[in-house]
């Protein structure tokens, strides 16, 4: 085959249909592996396209190889057969690989791979028939045998490799033994090929014409194999730019253009193992909820598109902005919690300056906790506690950042471990309650009590009011609770005589829930107490937060014959405006007010005028937190209708025995 290719061709037209060969080789094995990856018609359009470049490409390189063999006798072209050949080619090919497509370890390999391998073959040999010489021609059997196993077995070998898929080099190196097919083929094929010229009859074809024609049909089948390049870039533009699109959908947030919460856990990740230093600052817009409820969602999120703009300068090229959901924001820094601090105070000062959105002026601020990554194993640690810092900026009102310290954790553990206690307390009979008297300064008589709830936990003991109520609140159990202690309240007053209401406190969250008014009906209900005997006692901070929906509230309750008190009044968000709008049956004055009032003109002067609004709106006064006598004689002389406190009375837990019961209503 060696002396074949040597001394019977002309190696510069071979070196043409080399070339050919290998880049159509190249071409069809990256068309072919895009139709392993597609579907339906999209496969069925690759596999066109392999079967156009694949029989083309070694249909080209066969006949250019055959115009530089060098017979010595006069040569001409079958143009029937040739036209066949080059079919042969495109339709074998193209039925091999769609074999060598389907799903399936071995068989699409030897089945599609042999029919590639066989299709070149009978396009080779067909294409040796149309090549008409003048003399006598004779085969060597063995070596076409020979030049056949060769094609199959290395198409076979070609289709396995591709299947397995390659990058960079490896991709274009399985191409190798399709190369090594057509070549090893045709030489093969040519070695069994013999001519014996008849006498008398001139060598071949003149040497420029068969350059001519091989340069021709290089050109052909190079512009078969460019179209199929072309349609190979242009897929892959088109799905680069697709995958572009995809990413930016994943990865960045479709309303600001920060980076969103994928890109955040990336960023983090990656810096864990790249970066020495590095820290996590978690944002939240101060009353973001505000502004959307007052101007509407369409203002509220051009507020975080300018925020958002903010951000982006004041933290620069140093570390990356992202958007994590809703008005909550982060900025990912290279460096250590002191540069840290320095840009979350920036980013502070910055969105604190009144925004221009929609036409208007809208003021926020910002709260911000930062974690960097000495203090936490790894970037989930980094966000959590980055969001116990966070968590404390807003628990002490906002615009302000606080870095991570270990204490935030320790309180989270007991913060959460007392929510888990305060769920299961009620199943588990844990709460009881109190009664502290209320006596009235005309009389000097017990008119009521003031239900107070007490916790005794199994291994914590006796839990002040003070730390699980805000608690209760903040998990929402504060409802639960609030149903029980009702329910609890008004079966103990069942066994006060006729005349002694009892009191219970209601709390904000509490009034803000629907099932408020079902839970009071139902206490009455279950125990049979009249509605005149109980009394709702409530809170300044109630009447701020949604003043609308409590005088509704409060109107229901009042149609049942329910009384309502202003509890710690002038503690609050004092207004008079509550006095006249919310229609109250007793006002009862902090603490705070009778222990100083003695000894401060200021605390005397707000006893004289809440005593005195009471009696001209016709309010009743209670003074909270009498301790001693001169202060019980002090809210008597100035006019307060009744008196609640240590001197009067501590609480104490309601026992069922008659006569206790009537000395302490006495």
């Amino acid at each position: 085959m060696i002396s074949c290719l040597v001394t019977e061709h002309d190696l510069g037209v071979v070196a043409l249909a080399a070339t050919m060969c290998i880049v159509g080789s190249i071409v069809t094995t990256d068309l072919f592996r895009r139709a392993l990856s597609a579907r339906g018609l999209q496969r069925a359009a690759w596999q066109f396209l392999v079967a156009v470049c694949a029989g083309s490409s070694t249909w080209a390189t066969h006949f250019i190889a055959m115009l530089a063999y060098e017979p010595s006798a006069p040569v001409r072209f079958d143009p029937v057969l040739t036209l066949a050949s080059v079919l042969i080619a495109i339709v074998g090919t193209g039925v091999g690989f769609a074999i060598a497509s389907r799903p399936g370890r071995l068989l699409p390999i030897v089945l599609g791979g042999g029919f590639v391998g066989l299709s070149i073959a009978a396009m080779h040999f067909v294409g040796m028939f149309a090549y008409r010489v003048e003399g006598i021609v004779s085969w060597d059997m063995t070596h076409v045998f020979a030049a056949i196993a060769v094609s199959v077995m290395l198409s076979m070998t070609f289709v396995g490799t591709a299947r397995r898929g390659g990058e960079g080099r490896s991709r274009h190196a399985a191409a190798v033994p399709l190369v090594a097919a057509i070549v090893g083929l045709h030489f093969t094929g040519m070695a069994a090929f013999r001519v014996a010229p008849f006498p008398g009859l001139e060598g071949g074809a003149d040497a420029g014409t068969l350059v001519a024609m091989a340069l021709a049909i290089l050109l052909v089948g190079l512009v078969v194999v460019g179209a199929g390049i072309s349609s190979y870039l242009i897929d892959d533009r088109t799905r680069a730019s697709t995958e572009e699109q995809l990413r930016r959908m994943a990865f960045q947030d479709p309303l600001t253009g920060l980076a969103n919460r994928r890109a955040l856990q990336l960023v983090m990740e990656e810096w864990s193992t790249s970066e020495p230093w590095f820290a996590l600052i978690l944002m939240d817009l101060d009353h973001f909820k505000m502004v959307n409820d007052t101007h509407g969602h369409v203002v509220g999120d051009a507020l975080l598109v300018a925020a958002a703009r903010r951000m982006e300068h004041v933290v620069g090229a140093d570390g990356v902005a992202v958007r994590i959901g809703g008005d909550e924001m982060a900025v990912v820094i290279r460096g250590d919690m002191a540069s840290a601090e320095t840009l979350a105070l920036d980013l502070c000062r910055a969105l604190a300056v009144p925004f221009e959105v929609a036409g208007g002026i809208v003021s926020v601020a910002a709260s911000l906790g930062i974690c960097s990554r000495s203090d936490a194993a790894d970037s989930e640690g980094i966000m959590r506690h980055a969001d116990l810092a966070l968590y404390e900026a807003k628990r002490n009102g906002g615009g302000r950042v606080v870095p991570f310290e270990v204490r935030m954790l320790d309180e989270t553990i007991a913060r959460h471990t007392l929510h888990a206690d305060l769920r299961a307390a009620v199943a588990l009979n844990q709460f009881h309650l109190v009664f502290q008297p209320i006596v009235d300064l005309t009389t000097r008589r017990t008119i009521g009590h003031e239900a107070l709830i007490r916790w005794q936990h199994p291994t914590r003991g006796l839990v002040s009011p003070a730390e699980f109520i805000p608690a209760a609140e903040d998990d929402g159990s504060i409802v639960e609770i609030g149903s029980w202690v009702l329910a609890e309240a008004c079966r103990a007053a069942m066994f006060w005589p006729g005349d002694v209401y009892v009191a219970v406190n209601v709390s904000a969250v509490q009034f803000r829930s629907p099932l408020l008014l079902a839970h009071v009906t139902r206490a009455l209900a279950d125990s049979g107490l009249p509605p005149t005997r109980l009394e709702i006692e409530l809170t300044e901070t109630a009447a701020v937060v949604d003043a609308i929906g409590l005088a509704a509230m409060l109107k229901s309750l009042r149609c049942l014959g329910i009384k309502i008190a202003m509890d710690d009044f002038g503690t609050g968000f004092s207004s008079l405006s509550h006095l006249r709008d919310l229609s109250l049956d007793r006002i009862k004055i902090d603490r705070s007010f009778v222990a100083s009032a003695a000894n401060d003109t200021t605390s005397m002067a707000v006893l004289r005028a809440v005593i005195g609004l009471g009696q001209d709106m016709g309010i009743r006064t209670l003074g909270e937190g009498v301790e001693t006598a001169d202060q019980l004689e002090l809210l008597a002389a100035l006019g307060c209708d009744a008196v609640q406190g240590y001197l009067t009375g501590r609480p104490e837990r309601q026992r069922r025995d008659a006569d206790d019961l009537l000395q302490i209503a006495s």
